[in-house]
Parts: C-alpha cells; sequence; structure tokens
C-alpha cells in the first residue's frame, strides 16, 4: 500500500494565488499546525519572478534552498493560472508535497495515493449515495423554497 496524500504537507498553488502569496519579490513564512494548532513545520517562501525560492529544514539541517519553477497556463476567462513545476519530474502540478526529510515534490515522485483509492466498492457506493441524496434535498428545498 502506498503512503498516502494526508500523511504529508501540501503546498497548493492555488491556496497561494487565493492569499495573493504570488506577488513577485515577497517573502512569507508558509507554517503548518495539526489540528489542535500546535506547529509542525514552517517553510520560507521567497517569490521570484518565475519561480519560488523555499527554505526549510530536512533532518535538523536548517536553510535547505530549494527553487521551484512557475508555469501559467491561460483560463478560459481570460485570465491566467499558475502551476508548480515539479522539482524532481518538471511536471505541471498544482500542490506540492513535502515530509520530514524529503524536498517538496509532486504526488507521483513521492509516489502518494489519494484515501479514496483505498476506499471499499461499499465505501465508495455510500459516499455517491450521500452525494446523491444531498444534491436531492437541495433540489426538493429550492423548489419549496426552503433555506438549508
Amino acid at each position: 500500500m502506498k503512503r498516502l496524500v494526508n500523511e504529508f504537507h501540501a503546498l497548493g498553488i492555488n491556496e497561494l494565488a487565493r492569499r495573493s502569496r504570488l506577488q513577485p519579490f515577497s517573502k512569507y513564512d508558509w507554517v503548518w499546525r495539526t489540528d489542535k494548532g500546535i506547529h509542525q513545520t514552517t517553510v520560507s517562501i521567497t517569490v521570484l519572478t518565475d519561480a519560488l525560492e523555499l527554505v526549510f529544514a530536512i533532518y535538523g539541517v536548517e536553510g535547505v534552498h530549494q527553487k521551484v519553477q512557475l508555469t501559467y497556463s491561460l483560463g478560459s476567462h481570460g485570465g491566467k493560472r499558475a502551476w508548480f513545476g515539479c522539482p524532481t519530474c518538471r511536471r505541471r502540478v498544482g500542490v506540492l508535497y513535502h515530509a520530514t526529510g524529503l524536498p517538496f515534490r509532486c504526488r507521483t515522485c513521492c509516489k502518494l495515493a489519494y484515501p479514496s483509492q483505498y476506499q471499499t466498492r461499499n465505501q465508495g457506493y455510500g459516499r455517491q449515495a450521500r452525494m446523491v441524496s444531498h444534491r436531492e434535498r437541495d433540489r426538493l428545498s429550492a423548489q419549496c423554497g426552503l433555506r438549508t
């Protein structure tokens, strides 16, 4: 069984863009915390014109530098969408993963799987049924003028 993506720290390009964290020549710290708010790890990010420079610790060695290329694609409404270039395989990806002792890489290079890939057939069907029932409830509520 492969390791799962939720065992690693994920750095998503969409979240950085949504928080306006891709402005060239800006610098900030990105912090991961546990569900209880306890600090887990920090990465310092410097935004360059076409890349991010990440500074983090690997096995107690502080100040490990990694450069991650940024690429862009045109959106359907005239905007542009940012992507990471995986430092290992150079694929265009939206999320890079990092675990203690490892540099940032894409899901494929880390050999990670999504939790849903290991659901039993019955668990998958149950999820689909719940989604359908929620959609049906919302549709009926809208017809009756009710708010959910």
